[in-house]
């Protein structure tokens, strides 16, 4: 994942590679980022709509709990560089699994966000004979019947 500016200067914007070794295939996915925290998206423009609230959060929780233990184990973490068995720093104990005393997977902690990627652009290359199509985002006139894919 590599941040950059695009032509409209936002920060947030960032292009992901996805590369398939065993068919030589690679996507490049171009689009804008967006964190939901344990309040919601960390940064939003309308923060009215409690629908859409309510699903970025449960969608995190859902995340969570996908994870395997080890993985959630890492969340808890005082320090993410420590190879071994690490303590939260404060006395106590990483929880086993990202679990409780009963086995039910804790909530998820301030330091797990759920990263969204929002494509507007999509490069695909296939290597092994050259082949390359570009589809673009193109925003319609305000209306989301408008709106499409454009292969360029």
């Amino acid at each position: 994942l590599e941040g950059f500016h695009g032509g409209d200067g936002n920060a947030n914007s960032v292009e992901m590679v996805w590369w398939f070794p065993k068919s030589s295939e690679q996507y490049r996915v171009r689009g804008k980022l967006q964190f939901i925290g344990n309040d919601g998206p960390l940064f939003q423009n309308n923060q009215d709509n409690h629908d859409i609230m309510h699903y970025f959060q449960s969608e995190r929780k859902q995340q969570w709990g996908n994870l395997s233990d080890m993985a959630r184990e890492q969340f808890y973490w005082k320090d993410a560089n420590y190879l071994g068995t690490p303590s939260c720093g404060d006395g106590g104990d990483i929880p086993l699994g990202g679990r409780d005393d009963e086995g039910k997977v804790l909530p998820p902690p301030d330091s797990f966000l759920l990263m969204l990627l929002y494509p507007t652009k999509v490069d695909y290359l296939r290597l092994g004979d050259n082949f390359r199509q570009v589809d673009e985002w193109e925003w319609g006139r305000g209306v989301v019947e408008d709106c499409r894919w454009k292969s360029l």
